[in-house]
């Protein structure tokens, strides 16, 4: 019993430290993308529209930064036992603080973001912050993840979530981007750490954000898996309706 977890902690920290190994690169792309564009506005003169722009784009390598850094803060604490924090969660309302919370960023990459949630969901069962996270890195990952594509095209990206077997609720996000399957899913976990860029269809930064959103939906029922949604795409986790509220 002992071996077994101690192996099991070894196994856990080798997967932090490959996280944080690919992390590490992803967060280094905005810190030189803000060093790059300030080295440029002092080496040449800039209008206020090419000064306007230029500070978007930072805003933008900087929110991206800040995304992935509070998403790895949670899969550090999802190591811990977290099941009692777990609590009823209206999986629509999560969907629409994430859309509400990343509508300026979508519109700033030119995409369009929607939520469709089928039918009248019962709450889930979930640690709250860590399914919101989730769901709002995965989001960002795929707008910046169209938005790199050498043809790109208009881009409508939805949060939704439907119903399932056995009354699981399937949430996630999709997109008319290239799509992920379960295999290159696969093999991103085993890369994990080992590759610069685990997921060869998603741009710098986008990939580790999928990995990051992978772990903190593993840490709480199920990891991400691919899945169609209207038509569209994307990744889902599967998370169970919360028996309390079944009950009443």
């Amino acid at each position: 019993m002992i071996k077994k977890r101690a192996r099991a902690s070894i196994n856990e920290s080798e997967q932090l430290y490959a996280l944080l190994a690919a992390l590490s690169n992803d967060l280094a792309l905005p810190l030189l993308q803000i060093k790059t564009s300030l080295e440029m506005w002092e080496q040449t003169g800039f209008n206020r529209q090419q000064l306007l722009v230029n500070a978007e784009k930072m805003n933008l390598s900087i929110d991206s930064g800040l995304q992935l850094i509070e998403a790895y803060r949670l899969v550090l604490k999802a190591g811990e036992d977290l099941a009692q924090e777990y609590e009823p969660v209206a999986i629509g309302a999560v969907l629409n603080d994430v859309a509400h919370q990343l509508s300026p960023y979508a519109q700033k990459y030119d995409a369009q973001l929607r939520v469709d949630v089928q039918g009248r969901l019962t709450p889930v069962l979930a640690h709250q912050p860590s399914l919101f996270v989730a769901m709002q890195i995965l989001t960002s990952s795929l707008i910046r993840a169209q938005a790199a594509q050498a043809n790109p095209k208009e881009q409508l990206v939805i949060l939704g979530a439907h119903r399932g077997e056995e009354n699981l609720i399937s949430a996630g996000a999709f997109s008319n981007v290239q799509g992920i399957s379960d295999r290159a899913l696969r093999t991103a976990r085993s890369l994990m750490g080992k590759a610069r860029q685990p997921i060869p269809n998603l741009p710098a930064g986008a990939a580790s954000g999928v990995l990051i959103a992978d772990m903190l939906c593993s840490s709480m029922w199920q990891p991400l898996r691919a899945a169609v949604h209207s038509g569209l795409h994307g990744l889902v986790t599967v998370v169970p309706a919360s028996k309390q509220l079944q009950l009443i």
